[in-house]
This record gives structure tokens, C-alpha cells and sequence, in this order.
């Protein structure tokens, strides 16, 4: 039997496991109404969410492949839920005033490809690999964009500030979506997602490197009460 043979299922799966990835975010929200602001965590990962939800929607739909249509249909509501709630509680002028420049910038490179590729006329497979490029670069985005918290990992001496969950869902699901593309035979989908596999695998060697928390909360914890 060829991987052809197993689309279906992959897909599936591959669907599944990713809107479960989504779900992920609700974890980190509820820390952040819980502390009742946005604290260290970037606000970048929700932002390059919703683009890259937005734009794998688009090519889904150029594409009339269902799997990749619900999966981003159903991302896109849920990474725009976290957007708005990570908005509310952003208190802090610094991180806010960056989250504007991100929204700022992603979303106008969102509007601008969305109207070339649905009204315009240009030919489908102008659009079809317009659309693709975008789209591979808002997944590279949106799994590095845990990144964007690294130099405080480092300066922290803890993975306290990355969203575990949400890079170690990412990981899997793009390892899932790049056997996708292998049986659709599209690289847009092959690509992107094999770095973002990269991407997130090395994230994870972080939590083996560092501990989860700051060197002072772990000799705080140690001490006898």
C-alpha cells in the first residue's frame, strides 16, 4: 500500500489533532485572567495565529481541500478569541504598543493578499502559488513565534515564559501536515511544515536545558517550611 492509500486518515488525524493544538490556548488564557495581566508572555504567537489560521483558510479554499478548510476555519475562530482576551489583559504600554505594531503589520499583509487572490483576476495558478508562499511564511511564522521569548529564557534562566503545550501540539501537527503534503504532493504544505517541525523540536530542548522555574522560586520552594 502507497501513503496515497492513508490520505484520508492522515488528513483526519491530522485535523483532529490540530484543533485539539488550538485548544492548547485556552490554558494560557486562563493564567493570564488569572494573574490578571499578560505579564512577560508576547503576545506574538495569538497575532501570527490568526494570520496564519487566516491565510491556510484561504489556500484551503482555492484548493477545495476540505481537511485544510475546517481545521484553519476552526483555528481562526479560537486564535481570534485569544487575540481579543490577551488584548484585554495587556496592561503593560511596552507589549501593548508592540502587539499594535505586529496586528498592524500582519493583518495588512492579510488584507492585501486576500484581495488579490479572491478579487482580482488573475490566473488560478498565479493565485494558487501566490497564496502558497504567504502561507508557508505564516507557519514558519506562527511556529517561531515562541521564539520571540527566548531572551528570556536565557536571561531567566527558565522555560518559565514558553507556552509548553502549545509548542510540544505544534510539533506534532506539523509533523502530521507535512506527511499531509507528501501524499497531496503539494510543497507548499511540505515545506513549511517540516521547519516547523524543526522549529518546535528545538523549542523543546529548551525544557530540557532549563528548568520550568526562576532560580529564585526554586530555592524558595526548597527551603523547609
Amino acid at each position: 500500500m502507497s501513503l496515497a492509500d492513508y490520505k484520508e486518515t492522515v488528513a483526519i488525524t491530522a485535523t483532529v489533532l490540530t484543533i485539539i493544538q488550538f485548544l492548547s490556548g485556552i490554558d494560557i488564557c486562563f493564567k493570564i485572567a488569572k494573574q490578571g495581566s499578560t505579564g512577560d508572555l508576547s503576545g506574538f504567537p495569538f497575532v501570527g495565529g490568526v494570520f496564519s489560521t487566516c491565510m491556510w483558510l484561504s489556500y484551503g479554499w482555492v484548493l477545495h481541500d476540505l481537511s485544510m478548510s475546517v481545521t484553519n476555519g476552526v483555528g481562526l475562530f479560537l486564535q481570534a478569541t485569544y487575540l481579543l482576551i490577551y488584548i484585554r489583559y495587556c496592561i503593560a504600554l511596552g507589549p501593548w504598543y508592540a502587539l499594535r505594531r505586529q496586528m498592524m503589520v500582519l493583518f495588512t499583509v492579510g488584507l492585501t493578499m486576500l484581495y488579490l487572490t479572491f478579487f482580482t483576476e488573475s490566473a488560478s495558478e498565479v493565485r494558487e502559488s501566490r497564496l502558497g508562499l504567504v502561507c508557508c511564511a505564516a507557519s514558519v511564522l506562527f511556529c517561531a513565534s515562541p521564539l520571540i521569548s527566548l531572551k528570556e529564557v536565557f536571561r531567566t534562566q527558565s522555560t518559565e515564559c514558553l507556552p509548553l503545550p502549545l509548542i510540544l501540539a505544534t510539533c506534532v501537527v506539523t509533523g502530521l501536515w507535512w506527511l499531509y503534503g507528501i501524499i497531496i504532493e503539494n510543497s507548499f504544505v511540505q515545506y513549511p511544515n517540516l521547519i516547523g517541525c524543526g522549529i518546535s523540536g528545538l523549542q523543546l530542548l529548551l525544557f530540557v536545558i532549563y528548568p520550568r522555574k526562576r532560580k529564585g522560586e526554586r530555592i524558595a520552594d526548597s527551603r523547609p517550611v
